[in-house]
């Protein structure tokens, strides 16, 4: 889809299939846009008295143009009122207009006329717009042998600016591309399925970014590994015939390679649960299990595509969780590149395993604060469900920046405590530490696990594991991967750019 800008000119002369105007709670249509009120000859504000147009939060109507318009199709999109008004809102607003347009199968062209408000600046609300008709007409076929897809997409969205406000809408436009690039190859990435999207893939998908924008990248094959001692990742591959992987992308936006964000993500390409198997009703969805690695690939997308002024290195852990043979048991004690041992409560507590070597590798490359991601508990859905994300941290002016990063990128995140009481559970009798502290607390006892590799390095947790994935659909969300965080994750490397 094509995002442009160009300066606003008369309304009833813009040639699309779809014009749309905001209209805030409490405006009358006919005061805000005379020229079309006049255009359809008084009938706007007779469908305003009669509710078809209303400015109330996310309501749409579409008043087809008749001739009477350049446009075929008036929508009139509801933002709501004024004084609730912010970046979330506006994106929301967008969306359900995005939904309208591709639902009706004709929303070939789409004109914008970009309200002004004090309530948003200018670079924001194009940001929305981007974001919302991006997100909204995303869409995933997989490998169906006939296409399932029955309306258009749009083709292009030509965002109408005021003169004075043109090149901040543009830059805006830009960032909310960049940001629907890495959403949507998140999103893509967590859809497909394990036979397809193997960590060999995954980790071909991290270096095909990282080749696109010029990154530098190491990749740590099976003898690497070996070499480097990971037996957490090595552990979780040993059931599957396949090799797991653990890549490293270096994003340098600084002139020398210093104050260095550590990106971890998770990448567990399936998950049965090895040994200790889940139960076979919803395993289907654990393809998902590399949301977390999905969300630092698309990051990197987006980061390539906005170059903020910050140094990353993201460091992705891939492999697969099979019952085997070889598969390793619970009551295994085994060594992680850190030298601590761990006990194996349970084989299916194995993303922590992963992420402990890869914060470690992380670690002594010289990173000043961690932020990983991973889908890696239940017990985190179970507190928070399927609209919020869960974060655990070691230190408050990190997390300060990642929960204003989420509220500027609009995704949910809430913090969790991590007590010393939750650190306990996790002391083994026959090793330094057991992968599962027990059923209660334990998306806390998941992350307070993580902490024991972090020493003092700044550290954030993201548990996603019940935001990476879902089956409920909404205005910008198709049902399946969400590329959760992945904007959250780019506002805070903006945000340390800037500072």
């Amino acid at each position: 889809m094509e995002v442009t800008v160009e300066k606003r000119t008369p309304l009833v002369n813009i040639m699309c299939d779809e014009l749309i105007v905001p209209l805030w709670k409490g405006e009358e249509l006919a005061q805000v846009y005379p020229e079309l009120e006049q255009a359809f000859g008084g009938s706007l504000s007779v469908l305003q008295e009669e509710k078809e147009i209303s400015g109330d939060a996310k309501a749409v109507a579409v008043v087809h143009g008749m001739g009477k318009l350049a446009a075929k199709k008036l929508v009139v999109v509801g933002m709501g009122a004024p004084e609730k008004f912010d970046f979330v809102a506006a994106r929301n607003a967008w969306g359900r207009a995005a939904k309208t347009v591709v639902s009706k199968g004709s929303g070939k062209t789409v004109a914008i006329d970009l309200p002004t408000t004090d309530k948003l600046a200018a670079d924001r609300l194009a940001q929305a717009v981007a974001e919302a008709f991006g997100l909204a007409g995303y869409h995933y076929e997989g490998y169906r042998q006939k296409p399932k897809r029955e309306t258009a997409p749009v083709a292009s969205v030509r965002v109408l600016a005021a003169d004075d406000a043109e090149e901040l809408v543009q830059a805006g436009v830009h960032v909310g591309r960049a940001l629907v690039s890495g959403t949507n190859l998140a999103r893509t990435l967590v859809n497909e399925p394990a036979n397809y999207l193997t960590p060999r893939a995954l980790k071909d998908a991290a270096v095909d970014v990282a080749n696109r924008y010029g990154m530098t990248v190491e990749v740590l094959d099976q003898a690497k590994l070996e070499e480097l001692g990971m037996g957490g990742v090595l552990s979780v591959a040993k059931g599957s015939e396949l090799e797991p992987y653990v890549v490293a992308v270096k994003y340098q936006g600084r002139e020398t390679w210093d104050d260095v964000i550590g990106l971890i993500g998770k990448g567990v390409t399936f998950d049965t649960g090895g040994i200790s198997i889940k139960p076979v009703a919803g395993m289907e969805d654990m393809k998902s299990d590399m949301g977390g690695a999905a969300a630092m690939i698309g990051t990197l997308e987006a980061l390539g595509q906005i170059k903020p002024k910050a140094n990353v290195l993201a460091v992705i852990g891939t492999v697969e969780n099979m019952p085997s043979g070889t598969a390793f048991r619970p009551g295994d004690v085994i060594t992680t590149m850190s030298g601590k041992t761990v006990e194996i409560i349970t084989t299916d507590a194995e993303g922590r395993l992963v992420l402990a070597d890869c914060i470690t590798y992380a670690k002594k490359q010289g990173v000043t604060c961690l932020v990983d991601a991973a889908t890696l508990t239940g017990g985190i859905v179970v507190a928070l469900g399927h609209y919020c994300s869960g974060a655990m941290t070691n230190d408050k002016a990190l997390m300060d920046e990642l929960l204003n990063a989420a509220d500027v990128a609009g995704e949910r995140l809430w913090q969790l405590p991590t007590f010393d009481e939750y650190r306990e559970l996790n002391k083994s009798r026959f090793a330094d530490l057991k992968n599962s502290g027990g059923r209660y607390g334990h998306g806390i006892i998941g992350g307070v696990f993580l902490q024991e590799f972090v020493g003092d390095t700044p550290w954030v947790h993201l548990d996603i594991a019940g935001t990476a994935y879902n089956a409920n659909t909404g205005d910008m969300q198709p049902s399946g991967g969400t590329g959760v965080m992945t904007r959250t994750l780019v506002q805070f490397v903006s945000n340390r750019s800037q500072s």
